[in-house]
């Protein structure tokens, strides 16, 4: 009798785990296969859920605070199957070393660090399509005298997924990186214009607007735990 009941429940467990797998499969096969086909709501919705949970994740250590704020800034603005666009918000990694607010890197380097980290999980964490280019916009924000809002694009880079292949991310610097790639970074005044020789041009002006907005809008810090490991790092090294 009990070894007739472990039998039972050792079917039943994989009967059921197996229904799990299967439909989990199906589900991974619909969603390629309406993506391959070109359906755009369907993109959009797996995009939209796609950042949502990377802004959930908590930063991995030693990620500098700047950095994790910029990549929780992603927008889209445009994309299809093959092509994603996407633009994020840089600003300068200012950390407290020794009781005292220092600028520890600059927009331009904490832009140059985000732009790779942000292709790497375009290219390869992106559930259900695998996409052949990809575009990073790195913009950067400021006050005019008269208190307008203005962004201004720091870097482009845009990226095949053969060269991303390529890319040595956790050994080479960002810089190294990006200079294997397609990238434009601004000089002096004259800033990078996203728009020239873009991948794909951005969508319907309500879209463009709606990338501006996740922008501009307030943006998680990372866990305290990771800013305090930070501080604790630097005032030791201090």
């Amino acid at each position: 009798m009990g070894l007739g009941l472990a039998i039972a429940i050792c079917v039943a467990i994989f009967v059921i785990v197996g229904f799990m797998v299967f439909q989990a499969r199906f589900a991974a096969r619909q969603w390629r296969r309406v993506i391959a086909e070109g359906d755009s709501g369907a993109l959009s919705q797996l995009l939209d859920d796609t950042f949502e949970a990377w802004r959930r994740e908590r930063p991995k250590r030693g990620t500098p605070p700047a950095d994790w704020r910029a990549l929780h800034s992603a927008a889209l603005v445009a994309a299809d199957h093959e092509r994603i666009r996407v633009s994020i918000l840089a600003e300068p990694d200012v950390q407290v070393v020794e009781g005292r607010r220092e600028e520890v890197s600059s927009a331009a380097v904490v832009a140059e660090r985000a732009a790779v980290r942000m292709v790497e999980r375009l290219m390869y964490e992106v559930p259900y399509v695998s996409f052949q280019h990809a575009q990073v916009d790195v913009l950067t924000e400021f006050r005019q005298p008269h208190g307008a809002a203005e962004t201004r694009c720091l870097l482009t880079t845009r990226v095949t997924r053969e060269q991303a292949a390529y890319a040595g991310w956790n050994e080479d610097p960002e810089r190294e990186i990006l200079d294997e790639w397609d990238t434009r970074q601004a000089s002096g005044q004259a800033w990078a214009d996203p728009d020239q020789d873009a991948i794909i041009q951005p969508g319907a002006p309500e879209a463009v607007q709606a990338a501006e907005d996740a922008l501009r809008a307030p943006r998680l810090d990372p866990s305290a735990d990771a800013g305090d490991d930070d501080m604790h790092e630097r005032d030791g090294d201090a």
